[in-house]
Order: structure tokens, then C-alpha cells, then sequence
């Protein structure tokens, strides 16, 4: 960049010469010294220019090389996100069919232990009335008593159970297990029938 204005001052230079030159032109001798210098002036300002165009070029080059690089790295990253994106909707779906395989295998092990709930709560219950029932059966034979009826047995259950109130609700103001619960209303409901 330096060489194009020492160009420039040189230039500068030589056309003031030049103008020295030009209007005194008294003798043939000086003309032709003046042609001579107005020739290398000429010279000089041809070689400027030529020097100027090849920079010019080596310039416009340049740009093109880097317009390329550009274009060639912008259409690589739009690669990179084309398949990142793909991947991403990839993730999404399996995500989601994750998603619902845990919730199928949550609604599986809650059954799962709903099952065992009622079972010990079966157990328990046909303990208690076996239990109960052996008792009774030695009341019965000295003095008769009324039916020992599931509803009799846990009135606050069945009050709670009248009024609306879910399982869950009644099983956290009770105490009992949830499937404990269901299978006391169950049984209650064998003995209305």
C-alpha cells in the first residue's frame, strides 16, 4: 500500500517537471529533452498503472477466494444444522416412546402392588374373621348377637366412603393401605347382594 503512494508522489513529481518543461520550449535541443522526459513520464505513469490493474486483480482475487471460503463454510454449517436438527427430532422421538414405556411400566408395577395390597389385605381380613368368627361362635351358642357385618366393622370407613370422599382420602384419614380399602367396599358390597 506504501508503494502506491510513493507512486502517487512520484507522479506528482514528475508531472510538475513536466509543466517546467512544457511552456519554455525555446530551443529544438530542449524539445527534445522535453520529449525525453515527457516519455519516461509517460513510461513511469504506464508502468503506475499497470502495477495498479495487477493490484486491483491480485484485490478482486482475493475477494473471490474468500466469497468461495465463505460459501463453502456457510453451506457446511447448513449440513451441521440440517443434521443436528434431524438428530434432535431423532432424540425427540425416542424420548417419547421412553416416556410412555416408563409410564407403562409404572402403571404395571402400581398394579403390581395394588395386587399385593388386596392380597395381604384379604389375608388380614379372612385372619380377622377367622379370628372373630371363632369367638362368635362361642357368643352364639351362649347368647345370640347380631351379624358382625363388614360395615359394622369400620363405620368411620364407610361414613367417609358416603360422603364422597376418594380412596386415597379415606386410606390417609384411616390409616389403612389403599388397597385395603378397596377391598373392604367390595366386600361390603357381597354382603349387601
Amino acid at each position: 500500500m506504501n508503494d502506491a503512494w510513493l507512486y502517487v508522489v512520484l507522479l506528482g513529481a514528475a508531472a510538475v517537471v513536466y509543466a517546467f518543461l512544457i511552456p519554455k520550449g525555446k530551443t529544438g535541443q530542449k524539445a527534445t529533452g522535453s520529449d525525453r522526459v515527457v516519455r519516461e513520464v509517460e513510461k513511469t505513469l504506464e508502468q503506475y498503472m499497470a502495477e495498479m490493474e495487477k493490484e486491483n486483480d491480485d484485490l478482486v482475487n482475493l475477494l473471490v477466494q474468500i466469497r468461495q471460503e465463505t460459501g463453502a463454510k456457510q453451506s457446511s454449517l447448513q449440513e451441521q444444522l440440517a443434521e443436528m436438527r434431524s438428530r434432535l427430532a431423532e432424540m425427540e422421538r425416542t424420548s417419547g416412546k421412553h416416556e410412555a414405556r416408563i409410564e407403562q411400566l409404572a402403571s404395571a408395577e402400581m398394579s403390581a402392588v395394588d395386587t399385593r395390597a388386596m392380597q395381604e389385605a384379604a389375608r388380614q381380613l379372612r385372619n380377622e374373621l377367622i379370628e372373630s368368627a371363632a369367638p362368635q361362635q362361642i357368643q352364639v351358642e351362649t347368647e345370640p348377637e347380631p351379624e358382625d357385618s363388614v360395615r359394622l366393622r369400620y363405620p368411620q370407613l364407610f361414613e367417609l366412603h358416603d360422603q364422597g370422599k376418594s380412596i386415597d382420602a379415606i386410606a390417609k384419614a384411616i390409616g389403612l393401605q389403599r388397597g385395603e380399602i378397596q377391598l373392604i367396599l367390595r366386600l361390603a358390597k357381597r354382603e349387601e347382594t
